[in-house]
């Protein structure tokens, strides 16, 4: 293998250092006869004694042989290690590349973490029916909350589960909550948004917030992630990774958010510091983000701080939440020329409800997906979008006779892999799936 030219150059120096000690040598030899005094010659017949100077140069020409043999052993040294840095480097690249070639298509369903890891009955009849569908369909992928509001859970249940699955060749995937926490209320009620009162506020839910701002917040986030990643999960989806979006808005004070950054930009620092920090901790390490769903047409929600554009560097997938039955303001995109296809308008409610968009899931799902594409283009992004897919029922449809039976399911598969998505997740909070929706095509 060539040696790097930095090796060279060390070694040059350590000659020419050599070299010096042998001029300066020869510089003094002939300096003392220089100035040594002419003395009347008398012949002295004795036995031949070995000159001063020729000891000293001799014991110089050792030290100088000890020398290059020492510097010899270091340029092996520092070429093996060298060496075996290169190869640590090209390991970590092939296992990167194996990472994003085994996330690439990953076809999922959700698992709350009370699910994974509890030996309530309950409990363990879903897990079951989950990992059984799991077995005979063309699933590969399993999302499973590790940090809701109440803060992170990895229960050793948990960690046999996920082992069991990856022996399965299962893709698992770690579900956080970002900033819709309650865990630090007792000892950090610093880090909260408070109410003009001096209360902590809550969302409509009555979830409360850390404050985006707090970089105490942030080094929290991303130890937490840490250990998540050390638990063994191959990937970590961030959800809530936003300001709030409802509850009393106008009540809310920031104990650190000052207003003299946006919102976006706060996301965008974050979200750039979390990606650097995970990456570099474990490089193969691969990184998801939870979007609403019409931020896939409308690029950017600046109220919540979100926009497209800043998380395209920062990770490799980016799930939209596309469930049609929660465009509460309907769905309208223009017409697409590219691919020739008509603009759309459906609204949430319409005397026809063939119209309404809850019952418009293949539409919904690929022009969302297109747009996005065509969006993230714009930027060379090297991000790819996995959505989420709806996988229930929502009351106020049922009440109108709309029900997400197999066939809307399907559609949004179907609309998912046609418009270029790198794979699909299905949510159902109660984590009830029906084995049917997914068997494979014989």
């Amino acid at each position: 293998m060539r040696r790097p030219v930095h090796l060279i150059i060390i070694f040059l120096l350590i000659l020419s250092i050599i070299g010096g000690l042998f001029y300066y040598q020869y510089w003094q030899i002939q300096k003392t006869s220089a100035i040594l005094p002419i003395k009347e010659t008398k012949i002295i017949i004795k036995e031949k004694e070995v000159p001063e100077e020729d000891i000293q140069s001799e014991d110089l020409t050792l030290k100088a042989e000890n020398l290059m043999t020492e510097t010899e052993q270091l340029i092996i040294k520092t070429q093996e290690f060298l060496e075996a840095k290169e190869s640590e480097k090209l390991l970590i690249e092939e296992a990167v590349k194996e990472a994003q070639n085994r996330s690439n298509d990953i076809k999922s369903l959700y698992m709350t973490e009370f699910v994974a890891s509890s030996e309530d009955f309950t409990a363990r009849q879903i897990r079951e029916n989950i990992t059984n569908i799991l077995e005979k369909s063309e699933l590969n992928g399993l999302v499973i909350d590790v940090k809701e509001t109440s803060g992170l859970s990895l229960p050793f249940s948990l960690k046999t589960f996920i082992n069991n699955l990856k022996e399965d060749n299962v893709w698992v995937i770690a579900r956080i909550v970002v900033f819709r926490d309650c865990s630090l209320i007792e000892n950090n009620s610093e880090l909260y948004l408070k109410t003009k009162e001096a209360e902590i506020w809550r969302d409509w839910s009555g979830e409360c917030w850390l404050d985006p701002s707090s970089l105490t917040t942030h080094d929290y986030l991303i130890e937490l992630s840490k250990k998540v990643i050390d638990f063994g999960f191959d990937e970590l989806q961030f959800d809530y990774i936003r300001f709030p979006s409802d509850g009393d808005l106008e009540d809310i004070v920031y104990p650190f958010y000052d207003k003299e950054m946006s919102k976006s930009k706060v996301i965008q620092e974050f979200s750039l510091k979390l990606s650097q920090e995970l990456k570099s901790y474990q490089p193969e390490i691969i990184l998801s983000v939870d979007l609403f769903g019409y931020v896939a047409t409308q690029f950017n929600a600046f109220s919540i701080g979100q926009r497209l554009s800043d998380f395209s560097d920062n990770f490799d997938y980016i799930s939209f939440m596309l469930y049609p039955s929660h465009f509460y303001g309907g769905f309208i995109v223009e017409e697409d020329l590219k691919r020739g296809l008509p603009a759309l308008n459906f609204p949430y409610q319409s005397e026809d409800p063939d119209q309404v968009v809850s019952n418009r899931p293949y539409e919904i799902i690929s022009r969302s997906i297109f747009s996005a594409l065509d969006y993230l283009s714009l930027f060379e992004s090297k991000a790819k979008i996995r959505p989420w897919l709806q996988g229930f029922n929502l009351s106020y449809d049922v009440d109108r006779g709309i029900l997400y039976n197999a066939e809307k399911i399907q559609a949004q598969f179907k609309a998912a892999e046609e418009s270029g998505a790198s794979g699909w997740m299905i949510w159902n909070s109660a984590n009830i799936y029906s084995e049917k929706i997914f068997q494979k095509e014989k």
